[in-house]
C-alpha cells in the first residue's frame, strides 16, 4: 500500500527554497497530491554567506524592494487547491514568495501556506493571508526543523494537514 494520497481535485504546489528544506517538503506534497509544481526562482542570487543573505532579506523587507522573479506566476485558473511554501525569514514570508504574491491573483481559489523554520514563525500566516490577493485562505502548516524531525514525523504532519484541507 502506498503512502501517497491522490486528490480528485487539481493541486498546484508553489514554493521558494534557499537551502532545500522547503523544496523537500514541496516534493513530498507533490507526491501525496499528484499535484503540479512551480518553483519560484529569482533573477539574482543571494550571497553565499548566511549573515549576508539575512541582511539582504532584512533590507528587502524594510524597503519593499522585493527580488525580481525569473518567471511570472503560473495560470492558476484550473486548480482547485494551491499550496504555497516558504521558509520563514525575519518572522514572516520570504521575500521571493512575497514577490510572487504581489503579482498573483488567486481569483477565489482555495490557498494554503506551508512554511519551514528553525525558530518562531512570528506573523508568517497573518502576513501571507494579507498578501494572498482574492484567495480563500485555509489553515496553514508550519514545520519546525523538518530535516531534524525525520521523514516519518513530517509525513504524519503533512497527512494530517492535507486531510484537514480536504474537509474545508
Amino acid at each position: 500500500m502506498s503512502n501517497e494520497t491522490k486528490d480528485a481535485n487539481k493541486v498546484l504546489v508553489i514554493y521558494y527554497s534557499l537551502t532545500g528544506n522547503t523544496k523537500s517538503i514541496a516534493e513530498m506534497i507533490r507526491k501525496k497530491t499528484a499535484g503540479d509544481v512551480f518553483e519560484i526562482e529569482i533573477v539574482r542570487t543571494y550571497p553565499p554567506e548566511y549573515s549576508a543573505t539575512t541582511e539582504e532579506a532584512k533590507r528587502e523587507l524594510q524597503t519593499g524592494d522585493l527580488p525580481a522573479l525569473k518567471k511570472n506566476p503560473p495560470d492558476m485558473s484550473s486548480y482547485d487547491l494551491i499550496l504555497v511554501g516558504s521558509p520563514v525569514w525575519w518572522y514572516t514570508v520570504s521575500t521571493p514568495v512575497m514577490s510572487l504574491l504581489r503579482q498573483a491573483d488567486f481569483a477565489g481559489r482555495k490557498v494554503s501556506a506551508f512554511c519551514t523554520h528553525e525558530g518562531g514563525i512570528g506573523e508568517f500566516f497573518a502576513h501571507f493571508k494579507a498578501q494572498a490577493k482574492n484567495a480563500v485562505v485555509l489553515a496553514g502548516l508550519d514545520l519546525y526543523k523538518p530535516r531534524q524531525a525525520g521523514a516519518g514525523e513530517v509525513y504524519k504532519a503533512l497527512d494530517l494537514w492535507l486531510s484537514k484541507l480536504r474537509e474545508e
